[in-house]
């Protein structure tokens, strides 16, 4: 995973009722004996927002820019959708 790369990160509820995302970039790709993938990723909502907002705790992340995509999807789907990146 290289640095520097775009990425969307989904924060999927254990409902599928409702999702939190926001879009970030890899600063940092460690290798650590606790996880398959392993990526720092910088991002600019606040972090307490994030904490407060998370409603699960496995994050799903894809290369590239698809915030727009996904909220289009789950508003199809009828799960909640709250974009972070705002």
């Amino acid at each position: 995973m290289g640095k520097g790369q775009v990425v969307t990160n989904i924060i999927p509820d254990f409902l599928i009722k409702r999702w939190v995302g926001l879009k970030g970039k890899i600063v940092d790709a460690p290798f650590m004996p606790i996880c398959r993938s392993q990526i720092d990723i910088s991002f600019t909502c606040d972090s307490l927002k994030l904490a407060e907002r998370m409603p699960g705790f496995h994050w799903m992340t894809g290369y590239g820019d698809y915030m727009k995509e996904i909220g289009y999807a789950c508003k199809k789907l009828g799960i909640q959708w709250e974009d972070l990146t705002a």
